[in-house]
């Protein structure tokens, strides 16, 4: 184990683990940090990483399972780690073997089935991108046709399945805030390979009423990171392909760009949110955010939504990262690397933001999340 020079601590009230690392190397890539690494910063770093491959398998495991859902810990993490072992100018030092359980295109499709993608199933969407990340990755290794069969498969997977909206599951909320969440992450996919997106205009229609009056796109007030980020890199994408409500995607990315830096601490990290519901007046005082927009559904569903959180939801936030908790308004790796790139891709996409720190950046190369295209830029096709 090489020293703690790559060991980030999640949160100033949680310890560092392998995902910590992974987060902290994102965001000091994404402004340009990481090219003053010296050759010996670089290979610790590697090594770091590396570290976690397990020898059998070759996926790469956290130091301890802190989700309940092992196989979303693992394959996430994998994938962390091999954007950064990208960063880096490195790979993993062994075969990935695990891919070899999708052997064909049918394994792909009912690997789907099997954990409910068709049905917006929680935490479906993250596994499809994981498990195309994988084929993409290997693909791009070492250029086999086998691979695009697979891919392919798993696109004609998720066109046979969407629904009407644009995203997967039959019921009401996969239509709307829950399904652009969940569905941002097979959307990624899509956006990578330059594959058309059936549905676009009604993706972009629910992006678009799903901001609510604060110029956040989360369910309850202030704004998530994850529900914020998925919606601006969904219409920042969306902006590059069709010229589609071009006026409002611009507008809707304006106000949310001055509505993600309100959730900035002092210490320079961002949260979660500002606006942790506390009690009842804090609830009605909100009453306007939920009835954004025009449509009754997403009343009901913000409202709802605030509700649970008010009564049920803790002061302190778990994630599957670390054992420790942090609070709804606690700076943190993950929430700063997300906003930033929110504030970093409106930047890239809207001409009137002249916030140069957020203009200056470099974007990930690989598929998944902290991948963006720069204006001009040609999407990745291979046949696919």
């Amino acid at each position: 184990m090489p020293a703690d020079c790559c060991r980030y601590r999640f949160s100033a009230s949680s310890g560092d683990t392998i995902f910590c690392t992974c987060f902290a190397l994102f965001i000091l890539d994404l402004f340009g940090e990481t090219a003053r690494f010296t050759e010996e910063q670089r290979s610790g770093w590697i090594s770091y990483i590396q570290h976690f491959q397990n020898a059998e398998y070759g996926y790469f495991e956290p130091e301890q399972y802190y989700h309940s859902d092992k196989e979303r810990n693992c394959h996430q993490l994998t994938c962390f780690c091999l954007s950064a072992l990208r960063i880096l100018g490195a790979g993993p030092k062994l075969p990935l073997k695990f891919i070899e359980q999708w052997q064909t295109p049918d394994d792909v499709k009912k690997y789907l089935y099997d954990r409910g993608t068709h049905q917006g199933t929680p935490g479906s969407g993250n596994k499809a991108m994981f498990l195309a990340i994988f084929l993409t990755y290997e693909y791009e290794r070492i250029r086999e046709g086998h691979l695009l069969d697979k891919l392919n498969a798993w696109f004609e997977f998720h066109d046979e399945t969407q629904n009407r909206n644009g995203f997967w599951g039959r019921d009401l909320r996969s239509h709307y805030l829950y399904g652009l969440q969940n569905g941002f992450h097979q959307l990624v996919i899509y956006f990578y390979w330059g594959r058309e997106v059936p549905k676009l205009n009604r993706i972009i229609d629910v992006a678009l009423m799903s901001q609510d009056k604060q110029g956040f796109f989360a369910p309850t007030p202030g704004g998530e990171a994850c529900h914020d980020y998925d919606a601006v890199h969904i219409l920042a994408m969306a902006r590059r392909a069709t010229d589609y409500r071009k006026d409002q995607i611009e507008a809707c990315l304006s106000k949310a760009f001055d509505s993600l830096l309100t959730a900035q601490n002092d210490d320079g990290g961002f949260c979660q949110s500002k606006s942790k519901l506390t009690g009842p007046m804090d609830f009605f005082r909100y009453v306007p955010i939920y009835f954004s927009g025009r449509r009754p559904y997403l009343w009901y569903y913000r409202s709802r939504a605030s509700l649970i959180a008010l009564l049920r939801a803790p002061d302190l936030i778990h994630t599957g990262w670390t054992p420790e908790p942090r609070a709804w308004s606690q700076s943190n790796l993950w929430d700063t690397w997300f906003r930033c790139l929110a504030l970093a891709e409106i930047a890239q996409t809207i001409d009137g933001i002249r916030m140069q720190d957020f203009r200056d950046v470099n974007f990930q190369k690989v598929p998944g999340l902290g991948c963006f295209r720069p204006q001009g830029e040609s999407p990745r096709r291979a046949g696919c």
